[in-house]
């Protein structure tokens, strides 16, 4: 844990990581992977990996994850905390988050840990038929709703409201 928070790992409250980050509250972290129904079979893409959390967790429930963070100092300590994990099938990247993960082809579920004012268009085009993309949307300083896209098989996107939160915002870049 990083400094005075290790205590907080104990409470429902985001914990705060290098370069301004937070690992999102349990409870949120919960409501994304209950909305997102990974299967066994699922390929995953994070964006904003952060300190891994959210891709531990998403590897254990789906086949593959790949997890963006523009950070690097926390792409590394993130990869090697999964390594430590056993995580091994997840691949973490720096990288642009709003620019999607381009050569991983389509996936069936999207997990973003960062806010948004809309979905970026990328993503939505990497998501695979009946995949599900769980986004907070909002302002940085409004409300900010976790949303839940599902790709209907003919291509429309279907949007459900989950439950109002608190993100970081989604830098582009």
């Amino acid at each position: 844990m990083i400094g005075g928070s290790r205590e907080a790992a104990y409470e429902d409250i985001p914990v705060p990581i290098p370069k301004g980050q937070t690992i999102s509250q349990p409870y949120i972290v919960a409501k994304m992977l209950e909305a997102a129904a990974i299967a066994k079979s699922d390929r995953v893409l994070e964006i904003g990996a952060g300190s891994g959390y959210l891709a531990a967790l998403a590897a254990k429930l789906g086949r593959e994850v790949c997890a963006l963070e523009r950070h690097e100092a926390l792409v590394q300590r993130a990869r090697s905390r999964l390594r430590h994990l056993g995580c091994r099938n997840v691949d973490v990247r720096h990288g642009d988050g709003t620019a999607g993960w381009p050569e991983g082809g389509e996936f069936d579920v999207i997990l973003v840990s960062a806010a948004g004012a809309q979905t970026p268009a990328v993503l939505k085009a990497q998501l695979a038929p009946s995949g599900r993309l769980l986004i907070p949307l909002g302002g940085p300083d409004g409300v900010q709703w976790l949303t839940k896209l599902t790709r209907e098989p003919d291509g429309r996107f279907v949007e459900e409201r989950i439950e109002e939160v608190r993100f970081v915002p989604l830098i582009c870049g």
